[in-house]
């Protein structure tokens, strides 16, 4: 009996944190999804009023509507009919639609009763009826005006009013990029004024500029010197212990950076097993590579066969010749092609390798 009452405690207590829970919500934001939700069914509404403007509905009693002085235009039937497709357009966002459109099915029942076509639907319904929204420029609980310059501009037409047209934010500028301030009246660092509705960007040379080029910095960025009043870019690999030993320098606009060497490579000058400085003990270095005597046989094996190969194509081409200099122009235009390819692919060229082995 005492267990079965601890159970039936126990799960009540659950229901309630649940129930607690899921009742707590950040206002601000119910407000902000209520604003959109109430501009998506006054905006379904209007498209269904123009779906409906170029005919009478048909199926329902117009008759009847006729009969009591009232036009399509404004009658319960039409009425109906924009109800019975209200959101169901939308491909997106269409169950919110759903939800609000049925709590604001009475309100819009009595503003279509009010007969007069120039009452804005959404002001009526999302601003002073259900106090969802607010009007443009306006923003938070009460609708309080939003951040004005001289000019009557929001934010100096330089930003946007945080929460601008909801019942929520805190109404202070959020401005464009570039724009800095209360009222965004101002230019960000490292920014300049082009005119009253601009700020450009100064160069990247520059901490401060008063125009667009690198001579016109007020001080130079990090990377940096000024030289004959321009900024241009120091070369940090010109110096020397400037990376780890086996690393090699690259310098970029403003900074560099240290990369790793080739692994054939003891230190090097730069990517790749090409350019390679020094070598591991029993490796030679030749034309930037480093090669042991295993690697140095085997390409001359291939260079002394490669050889032998376009001195072979060289004495075709002699012996076609003597029989048409057409064939034979044409075989050394082939062969030409050929060479330059196969050379192409190759780290080491044939005749190089060759001429630094025998000579």
């Amino acid at each position: 009996m005492g267990c079965g009452i601890y159970k039936i405690l126990v799960l009540h207590l659950l229901l309630n944190i649940q129930f607690i829970s899921s009742n707590k919500k950040t206002p601000s934001v119910d407000k902000f999804d209520e604003c959109r939700r109430c501009k998506l069914v006054t905006d379904s509404f209007k498209y269904w009023l123009e779906k409906t403007s170029r005919g009478k509905f048909e199926g329902g009693d117009t008759a009847w509507e006729e009969a009591k002085l009232k036009s399509y235009a404004r009658s319960e039937v039409r009425l109906v009919e924009i109800q019975e497709g209200l959101c169901s357009e939308l491909k997106k966002d269409k169950d919110r639609c759903y939800a609000l459109a049925e709590e604001a099915e009475h309100p819009i029942e009595k503003w279509w009763s009010i007969q007069n076509l120039n009452e804005d639907l959404y002001s009526w319904l999302c601003i002073d009826t259900l106090k969802y929204c607010c009007p443009m420029h306006h923003f938070g609980l009460t609708c309080e005006k939003c951040p004005l310059d001289s000019a009557n501009k929001v934010c100096s037409g330089h930003g946007t009013c945080i929460g601008e047209g909801t019942r929520h934010g805190t109404g202070k500028c959020k401005c464009s990029s570039g724009f800095v301030g209360t009222l965004c009246e101002s230019c960000a660092n490292n920014y300049f004024r082009v005119n009253n509705d601009k700020c450009g960007r100064c160069h990247r040379a520059c901490d401060g500029c008063s125009g667009a080029s690198d001579s016109e910095c007020l001080r130079c960025s990090d990377g940096w010197t000024m030289v004959e009043g321009a900024c241009v870019d120091i070369d940090e690999c010109s110096g020397s212990d400037i990376c780890e030993s086996n690393q090699f320098c690259v310098n970029q606009e403003g900074s560099h950076s240290c990369k790793i060497c080739d692994i054939s490579c003891v230190t090097c000058t730069g990517e790749g097993p090409s350019n390679c400085s020094s070598c591991e003990p029993h490796h030679s270095l030749w034309n930037g590579m480093c090669l042991d005597e295993k690697l140095k046989e085997q390409l001359l094996m291939d260079s002394l066969n490669k050889a032998a190969l376009y001195f072979g194509l060289f004495i075709i081409i002699i012996f076609v010749m003597r029989f048409s200099k057409y064939l034979a122009t044409i075989a050394m235009i082939a062969v030409a092609i050929f060479v330059y390819f196969s050379e192409k692919t190759q780290k080491i060229s044939t005749f190089d390798f060759l001429l630094h082995s025998y000579l």
